[in-house]
């Protein structure tokens, strides 16, 4: 008997294959327009950073006083103007930006004059540079992926407007931060499935199994954070610089616990699909084998998935810490007593969370592959 796919026409197997890149198309549409519950708060104490181009070269500092140069506006309501900026540059300081005529720089009002200026420098502009990057990269996307990279594509900016529209703002609102966390990770990888799998019993699969792993990497989270009593800025003194601005009605655990979830859906959402794609082509090729037969095989292909993931939260966030893990390897004092501090111990909470995730999502995708039935609607 002849294969559904071989019966199906072209255009009808071309329209199956964009289905999904239409939903997803459609799903950011609508998440861009639909309007959130929640807002983010705004830090009125910050200053608001405005792009412009300097127009001459700047004058370099005199007796201890900034330098000044003339800086074409390029957005605000005084934009197309030439404005008066301070500006600070000095081969003698470290780090310090050499600017140049034609440069596009960010500014930032000053609240009033100082030493003749309104505005000063304050960095250089490099969103042009990103957007550039961003461009590259997605076509590098298409070139080797083609049609499942742009998928693959959609799901990550679905990703983004999930968290930036409504997960962070929820969360820094006073809900719940283990229902929202949990919320946020579980419609991301929801979503991100769908789009890139479609409706099917395999991204079904794949979703129960990102589901349960992750109601084990949130459970996890909070056991060990009440057993190392970590205190609600984990360390982290970005965290303690929220606290005037959000008020004590956030538990600011949440974005912690955020981060470790939403950290390993990446790798989580790579296992549950790759052993739901073996369940299927695994039951493909034996039709008469039990399904225990086919989990066992299952799980084979799986641990040599694993052997290959397994280091990589855990380097991830060694990468990320590097300049933590820099001040305590040189800090005087035994190494068992500087790990214990809360900032490293946070740290290694989080990939041995996340690390438990990536072993617990290949069995138990595994499982739901074939509790309902991956690839016997073939």
């Amino acid at each position: 008997m002849a294969s559904r796919g071989a019966e199906r026409s072209p255009a009808q197997r071309t329209l199956l294959r964009g289905t999904p890149l239409l939903a997803g198309l459609l799903l950011i549409f609508v998440l861009a327009l639909l309007p959130s519950p929640w807002s983010l708060p705004v830090n009125s104490g910050a200053s608001a950073l405005l792009r412009g181009r300097l127009a001459t070269e700047p004058t370099p500092p005199v007796s201890g006083y900034s330098g000044s140069v003339t800086v074409e506006l390029l957005e605000g309501p005084a934009q197309g103007e030439s404005v008066v900026a301070a500006i600070d540059q000095s081969e003698e300081v470290p780090g310090s930006i050499p600017y140049a005529k034609g440069d596009e720089v960010l500014l930032v009002d000053l609240g009033g004059e100082s030493d003749g200026a309104k505005y000063a420098v304050a960095d250089r502009s490099r969103g042009g540079g990103i957007v550039l990057l961003a461009i590259a990269l997605a076509l590098l996307v298409l070139l080797v992926a083609g049609l499942r990279g742009a998928r693959a594509m959609l799901a990550l900016c679905v990703a983004g407007l999930l968290i930036i529209r409504f997960g962070l703002p929820a969360l820094l609102s006073g809900a719940s931060p283990l229902l929202v966390a949990g919320g946020i990770a579980l419609t991301v990888g929801t979503s991100t499935t769908l789009v890139t799998e479609g409706f099917s019993r395999r991204s079904t699969a794949a979703i129960l199994g990102i589901g349960a792993s992750l109601i084990a990497v949130g459970g996890l989270s909070v056991l060990l954070d009440r057993l190392l009593a970590f205190t609600p800025f984990a360390g982290d003194p970005e965290l303690l610089n929220l606290l005037p601005l959000l008020g004590a009605g956030v538990d600011l655990r949440g974005i912690g616990l955020a981060a470790a979830l939403i950290g390993t859906m990446g790798i989580i959402d790579d296992v549950a699909a790759t052993q739901v794609a073996a369940v299927d082509e695994l039951r493909q090729s034996a039709r008469r084998a039990s399904d225990l037969e086919i989990g066992r095989r299952a799980l084979r292909v799986g641990r040599a998935h694993i052997a290959a993931v397994i280091n990589t939260l855990p380097l991830a966030y060694f990468a990320a810490a590097l300049p933590l893990v820099v001040y305590t390897m040189i800090a005087p004092g035994e190494i068992l007593t500087r790990i214990s501090s809360e900032s490293i111990a946070v740290e290694i909470v989080r990939a041995a969370v996340g690390t438990a995730g990536v072993l617990l999502v290949m069995p138990l995708s595994t499982a739901a592959a074939i509790l309902v039935g991956v690839g016997e609607e073939r």
